[in-house]
């Protein structure tokens, strides 16, 4: 897949990044702050719910000792003890019915969380009561469910259950009872003494904050004791709750006392134990009902972020259309400039990088405007320098066949030295022809300048020595033909006018990429001042600009003269392995011909 920055206009990427990095953002912070929101609201459910059942477990706790204690008075009544131990058919025991009745019915008069007080003698058949309160025959008690509990024990407490007297059920709610064994002297069970509590009573201490919810009060063996109310709208059934509760409460955090689970739905469970008695009181609440207030602020921010995505949308799209208006522009000056209109210049009233842009397009339009003028130009130039060279070989080219003849008539005639100096001449303008190629190798250079040497020694009688140092190794490479010999003739007319005597020494190297050639006298030299002039002498002119306009202005001519010290003139040049195409009258292997 291709990189959308590189394929998608800068106004469609500019616009989608921006809006996709606000939706982002602005998501980021709406789930941040809806995140932090619900666990605030959770933290403090879970904070406000421990205090609240902290304080019912005061209460129930304080209620289950005064039971307790109660109970504990009543089993070890001397009166109660002694009556259970008489025949239920004894005069003293029929006596004293009224008076036991009375004593047990005192508790459910004073406390009002007492619902009943029953005593089951071990050896009555034949209950005797007012209302729920009195003595009752203790098959009653061994033929229920709660006996097997109590049989085992001392005393035992047993969660909201039904309450029957003589074959009849008493009150709707029913009742949380406690039962103590009633012992001897002896330690024999002599009866079981039951406190019976008001499940509604129970149930209001157990009121407060329960709509959302159920509340549960667990036994040290998490058995049901009461719970709030179990016809709630979100009330879940202990039985559903039981086998898991175990897992539940094993799996939170030490100390936590709390614990999400799913229970037919997300639930928060939170629980808080009595530290006499090991209950627990626990709260289920839905997770939905917790997070109702933070499923508003939810709302709220959704609105926010949409409201946030609209201005982001607004803002995305203007800030698109102000970068992308330069820029277009910029195209469009540019698509003026490859047809040609180099004279155009972008409007620029921006100081930013717009500005910086536009400001290099006109400079850049300006300075092409100008190098094309320059090229114009320099080809200009360069056609009449080679109208020049073309025009210095067509005489030599009308020579050469003269000289050519004269060589013969030389020959036959005995002029052996006139002769040979024709035959030189003839080579030099054979090798200045080239077949009319601009380029020729150093060896063909090297030799147009031993035929050039050759013949001035004749001429000047050997007092000019000419010197030639230039490695095999640079035969092959290709240069500018006629390019030495110039400057060997100015060293011959300038630097040994007069008779003076010296030499000349050509040496060539190769130098980073370059070929280095020297040509150097010991002649009269030149005045500094005098340098400028002699630089633009016709043939130091003429090879300094082919050079320049074959090559650039990186490679040329450097020249340093002093009065009596001589001169030394170096040229650079390119190192060509080949003759280069991109130069008119490209040249034939061979040497030229008439």
């Amino acid at each position: 897949m291709r990189n959308p920055f590189k394929t998608f206009s800068f106004s469609v990427t500019f616009f989608t990044s921006f809006l996709f990095i606000s939706a982002v953002l602005i998501a980021l912070l709406g789930s941040t702050g809806y995140y932090i929101t619900n666990q605030e609201v959770v933290d403090k459910t879970i904070s406000s719910r421990r205090l609240l059942l902290n304080e019912i477990n005061k209460q129930i706790e304080l209620q289950l000792q005064t039971v307790e204690n109660d109970s504990l008075v009543i089993s070890s009544n001397p009166v109660v003890i002694q009556y259970l131990q008489k025949s239920e058919s004894s005069f003293e025991r029929i006596e004293q019915n009224a008076e036991v009745i009375d004593l047990l019915s005192r508790h459910s008069y004073v406390n009002e969380a007492v619902h009943s007080v029953q005593l089951y003698a071990v050896n009555t058949t034949v209950s005797t009561h007012i209302g729920a309160n009195g003595v009752f025959a203790y098959d009653i008690l061994k033929n229920s469910p709660s006996y097997e509990t109590i049989r085992n024990a001392d005393s035992a407490w047993f969660g909201a259950r039904p309450l029957e007297v003589a074959g009849y059920l008493v009150g709707k709610e029913g009742v949380v009872s406690f039962m103590r064994k009633v012992l001897s002297s002896k330690g024999e069970e002599i009866g079981i003494l039951s406190f019976n509590l008001k499940l509604s009573y129970f149930r209001q201490l157990m009121s407060g904050d329960t709509a959302d919810g159920a509340r549960y009060v667990l036994d040290t063996s998490l058995r049901l004791m009461v719970d709030s109310d179990p016809e709630a709208e979100h009330a879940v059934p202990y039985d559903e709750l039981a086998d898991r509760l175990p897992g539940i409460m094993d799996g939170a955090a030490e100390g936590a006392n709390y614990a999400v689970a799913e229970l037919g739905a997300k639930r928060l469970l939170i629980w808080s134990k009595q530290q006499r008695t090991g209950w627990t009181t626990m709260d289920v609440i839905p997770w939905n009902e917790i997070t109702q207030g933070s499923r508003r602020i939810q709302q709220t921010i959704g609105l926010a972020v949409a409201l946030c995505v609209v201005l982001a949308i607004t803002m995305a799209f203007f800030l698109s259309r102000q970068f992308v208006r330069p820029i277009r522009r910029l195209i469009q000056a540019m698509n003026r400039m490859k047809q040609g209109h180099l004279d155009l210049r972008v409007e620029n009233d921006y100081e930013n990088e717009f500005g910086y842009l536009n400001k290099n397009f006109n400079q850049m339009t300006q300075n092409l405007a100008q190098l094309l003028e320059e090229v114009n130009e320099q080809n200009r130039r360069k056609r009449e320098a080679e109208m020049r060279v073309l025009q210095e070989q067509i005489n030599p080219h009308f020579l050469y066949n003269t000289l050519d003849t004269m060589n013969w008539h030389a020959i036959e005639s005995g002029a052996d030295e006139i002769s040979r100096m024709l035959s030189l001449l003839g080579r030099m303008l054979r090798i200045g022809l080239s077949s009319g190629a601009s380029f020729i190798t150093v060896a063909k250079e090297l030799e147009h300048l031993h035929c050039y040497a050759e013949l001035q020694k004749i001429r000047y009688r050997n007092h000019v020595g000419f010197e030639f140092d230039l490695p095999e190794s640079l035969n092959d490479y290709y240069m500018p033909k006629l390019t030495l010999q110039p400057f060997v003739e100015n060293a011959l007319i300038h630097g040994f006018h007069s008779g003076r005597r010296g030499t000349i020494r050509v040496t060539g190297r190769a130098e980073e990429g370059k070929l280095i050639f020297t040509v150097e006298d010991d002649g009269h030299g030149m005045d500094p001042a005098a340098l400028p002039a002699a630089r633009e002498h016709t043939g130091f002119r003429n090879v300094r600009e082919r050079i320049e306009l074959y090559f650039g202005f990186e490679y040329g001519i450097d020249v340093d003269s002093r009065p009596g010290a001589g001169t030394k003139v170096v040229v650079s040049l390119p190192m060509l392995d080949r003759e280069p195409i991109n130069v008119e009258g490209k040249s034939r292997e061979g040497d030229g011909g008439a």
